[in-house]
């Protein structure tokens, strides 16, 4: 029996604890009811700095059955995530208590807003790490020998596992759960579960429109209008224009706020758009490369090929769900 350990907190969020623990639990089910096996696989178990009820960021409550620092040895360690994350990872007691639990776990991982959890207490120090888009650049601060995947729905370093937002928590188990278990039976219960077995993109595809959201300015505004305008020429004048600057200014400030160049900020958002379409099962990449602002099916094919390593046609292949 594999002993899974959820370590939660006051303002956890109650997804990032049972989507998880969920999908153990059905993995036991299924290997029960095909024969596989006459016990349950997965031993699970909520624990927290102190044992007792504590209320989740949604209000619900749950019960942790012991403290970490009492609790037996897992197999598998997750932490999760939620707003009272800062809390929990001001905490020296909790922190030593997971160091210890950590080092005697056979596999460590986190749920969002958890991955800062791992990283006060020390557990990302050059390890190749993701969390909620929105935390990334928080967390390459918190742990800055850490090297932060912001586009990954999870990543695994060695025996340390760390996801993306809130249910990536589910795709990280069903990882664990393929390879205790094998394709076949990941595969099965996520087909029970009635989500992915492999979900298709990374997190950029729900990120842009909400980092976009967001602001409350005129880059903002012209991020937005971007996304509904990839099909068009998009020069640094018409964009400078359209947010209303000159294009020197507007060139700067863009760079400057956001990181990159705009040619190369429209660059990245007709990728993901073009990811997006052949993810849905998009039939011609002709139209995939009209509406996504590519000159042509070649432009297409090989920005995919400098960025995913990959051509359209073979993406689409893997990952369309059409």
């Amino acid at each position: 029996m594999t002993r899974v350990m959820m370590l939660a907190f006051p303002d956890a969020q109650v997804l990032d604890v049972t989507g998880p623990l969920e999908v153990f639990s059905r993995t036991s089910r299924w290997l029960i009811e095909a024969g596989r096996t006459a016990a349950p696989a997965y031993e699970i178990e909520l624990v927290a700095r102190r044992a007792g009820p504590l209320r989740t960021s949604s209000g619900l409550e749950l019960t942790a059955t012991r403290a970490l620092a009492d609790a037996d040895p897992a197999d598998i360690l997750l932490v999760a995530g939620g707003i009272g994350w800062e809390a929990a990872a001001a905490e020296p007691e909790l922190l030593a208590a997971l160091n210890g639990a950590a080092a005697q776990a056979g596999r460590v991982g986190s749920i969002c807003t958890g991955a800062l959890i791992l990283a006060a207490a020390g557990l990302l120090k050059g390890r190749r790490v993701t969390t909620h888009w929105a935390y990334c650049d928080r967390l390459a601060r918190l742990e800055p020998s850490c090297e932060v995947e912001p586009d990954a729905i999870f990543v695994q370093d060695g025996r340390l596992f760390t996801s993306a937002g809130v249910t990536t928590g589910m795709d990280l188990a069903l990882e664990l759960v393929e390879q205790d278990w094998g394709k076949a039976v990941a595969v099965s219960v996520a087909q029970e579960l009635v989500i992915y077995r492999k979900r298709p993109g990374g997190q950029a595809q729900f990120s842009r429109y909400l980092e976009a959201e967001r602001r409350q300015d005129r880059l903002g505004e012209l991020q937005l209008w971007i996304l509904d305008h990839l099909e068009e020429d998009l020069p640094l004048e018409r964009l400078a224009q359209v947010a209303g600057l000159s294009p020197r200014h507007f060139s700067r400030r863009f760079k400057a706020e956001l990181g990159v160049t705009p040619a190369a900020y429209v660059a990245r958002v007709r990728l993901e758009e073009a990811r997006r379409r052949l993810e849905s099962g998009a039939a011609s990449l002709k139209d995939v490369a009209r509406t996504c602002g590519f000159a042509d099916e070649q432009n297409l094919r090989r920005a995919f090929r400098r960025q995913m390593g990959v051509a359209p046609s073979a993406y689409r292949e893997r990952f369309g769900g059409g």
